[in-house]
């Protein structure tokens, strides 16, 4: 049986489980301390509403000459008398003679006289010059008091001032459940927001994801941007731009198929077409030598296309398989001068490098792909190849530029894609391999037309990163 897990379900639902959960354990946990705080709340303010009130009363506390207390008026302000009066709370009072005679009291319901006695004990014990804060526990009730030693014109007497524990639970049930109405409105309105939320999120994930397998079925022309400036909306400009370079490499695969198999349609058409006609006696003598000369000649080509092909699959399937070492660029185009000048002897060479241009690189490839390069410059310049090296940052530049004819701007963007040549065009497969080459190595290649002429600008970096 497969265990469940969280993450295999759909992100709506963690997303609505998730904020459950945290919702739930937020209303247990308020649940369970609400109550707790709001009647450690109330204890507290109890002892101070019952100080005040009890040196309000202080005030008027006055007896007859029996000793005998007088009525005593209500003192409590008129908006705490309505709000005490909502929940059924009052404040009580007890006046007690030294002896423990009760000399009167203010009460709405007469306490039993153990109570009364324990709370005249409680008071009488205490020392006279503080007011004395008290819990008194009774069984099924429990008192709240102050209390304190008074005095009226040299006769001594006990004030407790006390409230019902009964009074402040019946207080903070009601509280409570208030509470826990509003919170169990506010949790079901916040489900439902979750639920709404998480659908929100969701749908354009499910739209990304139909896209997804339409592009999987190869169907590009569609469109993957959304209206949104969040993650979501940054996921599907990735995915859109994905698409776009896989519909490129789509294209660019269809192209390079027909390509190849024009390039090697047409030596083997040749060699088999010579071949056929010397088997058939048709070519002899001084003919049949011309035609085994086209066969080589045409096998040559085609060993060529088919090595460069393997040479440029090597290097775009295994480029982390170079051998690095160090190499100094400017030493290298001097070289290169000398091996090349020979190829197109009207043109004269300028190079413009410093005295060294070392880096860490794979010598003989970027020695290939620079060859690429020159050599397709030299078929197309006039009278000038100029080559110029600098150091920018932690890459070092190369630039090569002749005073030929610009590059078709329709050919500029695909012209390092495999089989893509101009009209002067060999294999189209030179500028591939050092597009490859350079890629290998971390570094760029671009090719654009400046105003004297084409030029190609390639960045390696000095330190190899790949």
């Amino acid at each position: 049986m497969r265990k469940f897990r969280l993450k295999d379900l759909p992100l709506s639902r963690q997303i609505l489980i998730l904020f459950m959960i945290l919702t739930s354990v937020l209303g247990i946990g308020l649940g369970v301390g609400y109550p707790l705080a709001v009647k450690q709340y109330l204890v507290s303010n109890t002892y101070a509403l019952l100080e005040d009130e009890f040196y309000t009363l202080s005030e008027h506390i006055t007896f007859n000459e029996n000793n005998e207390l007088l009525p005593v008026p209500a003192a409590a302000p008129y908006f705490l008398q309505l709000l005490l009066s909502r929940y059924e709370y009052s404040f009580d009072m007890i006046v007690y003679a030294e002896n423990g005679k009760e000399l009167g009291s203010r009460s709405t319901e007469r306490i039993p006289f153990s109570d009364s006695r324990e709370l005249f004990a409680r008071a009488a014990a205490h020392p006279n010059s503080q007011l004395q804060h008290g819990t008194l526990e009774r069984g099924d009730e429990n008192y709240l008091f102050v209390s304190k030693r008074m005095d009226y014109h040299g006769f001594p007497y006990y004030m407790v001032l006390f409230s019902k524990e009964q009074e402040l639970n019946q207080i903070n049930s009601i509280l409570t459940r208030q509470f826990l109405l509003v919170f169990s409105l506010l949790l079901l309105v916040s489900w439902l927001l979750a639920i709404w939320f998480s659908g929100y999120l969701s749908k354009p994930l499910r739209s990304l994801e139909e896209l997804c397998k339409k592009i999987a079925r190869r169907q590009f022309d569609i469109s993957l941007t959304m209206d949104r400036g969040d993650e979501i909306g940054q996921l599907a400009r990735s995915f859109d731009s994905m698409k776009n370079q896989l519909k490129e490499y789509d294209e660019s695969q269809g192209y390079f198929i027909q390509n190849i198999s024009h390039e090697l349609k047409t030596p083997i058409m040749a060699i088999q077409g010579y071949t056929q006609g010397l088997l058939e006696g048709v070519f002899t003598g001084p003919q049949a030598e011309k035609g085994l000369a086209i066969i080589m000649e045409e096998s040559k080509r085609l060993e060529k296309v088919v090595g460069q092909l393997l040479y440029l699959t090597k290097i775009e399937s295994f480029s982390q398989m170079v051998q690095i070492d160090k190499v100094d660029l400017a030493e290298m185009m001097h070289l290169l001068k000398q091996r090349l000048s020979v190829l197109n002897q009207n043109v004269e060479w300028e190079l413009n490098l410093p005295s060294e241009l070392i880096v860490e690189a794979d010598g003989e490839q970027l020695s290939t792909a620079f060859v690429n390069i020159m050599e397709n410059q030299l078929r197309y310049a006039k009278s000038r190849l100029m080559i110029t090296g600098r150091m920018i940052g932690q890459n070092a530049v190369i630039s090569i530029a002749n005073d030929g004819p610009p590059i078709e701007e329709a050919l500029l963007p695909n012209l390092f894609q495999r089989f893509r040549k101009g009209k002067s065009g060999k294999h189209g497969l030179g500028l591939a391999i050092a597009r490859a080459v350079f890629e290998a190595h971390k570094g760029t290649i671009v090719a654009r037309n400046d105003p004297d002429g084409p030029c190609f600008s390639m960045t390696i970096p000095i330190d190899f990163k790949g």
